[in-house]
């Protein structure tokens, strides 16, 4: 993928078709109208840190409240680059990624070198940015068919068939709570109350409303739920608070060196999640998601 927020939906609107599901016009919404934030990003107040350029929606936040912001900002990048061991490429084509803080580009979401942040949620939970960072730097070539954006909606379907967008959100989700606290920021309070500690509890509960069930196939599995995009309160919801902990169980049991990988050479690839989970991990998908179950005292289906 990935602008993996956009979990692969994204066309452009020279393919467009007549009759497109919800999440597809959700995804092509949000694609054109990042496209008008980097348009009329001159008109945003500019802030330069070492590692990024931010740009600010004026009228946003005041003049020391952007400085902390972007203190903020930094320190999520950093630490999500040490932690990761990747860095920024500056052969991606900028010398510094940009971040937009805005309400005009939809949820929160990340390119190769473009992150969006959501600021009715991102100014209160600035952690959310880690959350953006890991997908933005665990792009490596974003020529890749699951890292474009251009690609014809039968395509991009069959792609997202193969794809674990649950390892995508779940690795990036807990990483930002793995780091939050380090650097002084709250939890990213992303779908649920808790942070690393209080996951599989969480996870737990999920399993046990509709919801959550609705959405379990997915996670430890291949594909995305319909409605992703479309309805977070319910789907997206459950969808990442499993995600979060089937990965940190995997993190527990193999290390984050190898989750990382996992996650790089998935979604830089083409490959089904079945095939790269075994192969990189050593181990079957669907043992990954029975343990995971049984570690957390939910049913194993």
């Amino acid at each position: 993928m990935f602008r993996p927020c956009l979990v692969l939906v994204l066309v452009t609107d020279a393919a467009l078709v007549a009759a497109q599901t919800r999440d597809q016009q959700a995804a092509t919404d949000m694609l054109r109208a990042s496209r008008e934030v980097i348009r009329t990003a001159a008109d945003a107040d500019r802030i330069d840190t070492e590692h990024l350029v931010l740009y600010i929606d004026r009228g946003l936040l005041s003049a020391d409240e952007e400085r902390q912001f972007s203190v903020a900002v930094e320190r999520g990048f950093v630490a999500a680059s040490e932690y990761l061991h990747r860095i920024y490429d500056v052969a991606k084509g900028t010398p510094k990624p940009a971040y937009y803080l805005t309400n005009r580009a939809g949820i929160s979401h990340a390119g190769a070198t473009t992150v969006f942040l959501f600021a009715q949620r991102v100014v209160a939970s600035p952690a959310i940015a880690i959350h953006e960072s890991v997908h933005l730097l665990l792009i490596q070539d974003p020529l890749a068919p699951r890292n474009r954006e251009d690609l014809s909606p039968e395509e991009d379907a069959r792609l997202t068939a193969a794809s674990g967008v649950w390892l995508a959100e779940g690795l990036a989700s807990f990483v930002a709570d793995e780091l939050a606290a380090r650097v002084n920021l709250a939890p990213t309070r992303l779908f649920f109350s808790g942070d690393n500690a209080t996951v599989d509890e969480e996870a737990r509960r999920w399993l046990g409303d509709p919801r959550g069930a609705k959405v379990a196939p997915f996670v430890g599995s291949r594909g995305v739920p319909d409605d992703f995009l479309a309805d977070r309160a319910h789907v997206a919801a459950p969808f990442y608070v499993l995600g979060q902990s089937l990965v940190k169980h995997m993190v527990q049991r193999t290390g984050i060196a190898v989750v990382v990988q996992l996650y790089e050479e998935h979604f830089n690839g083409t490959r089904p999640i079945e095939d790269d989970v075994k192969r990189v991990t050593g181990f079957d998908l669907q043992e990954w998601r029975q343990n995971w179950l049984r570690a957390i005292s939910a049913p194993v289906k």
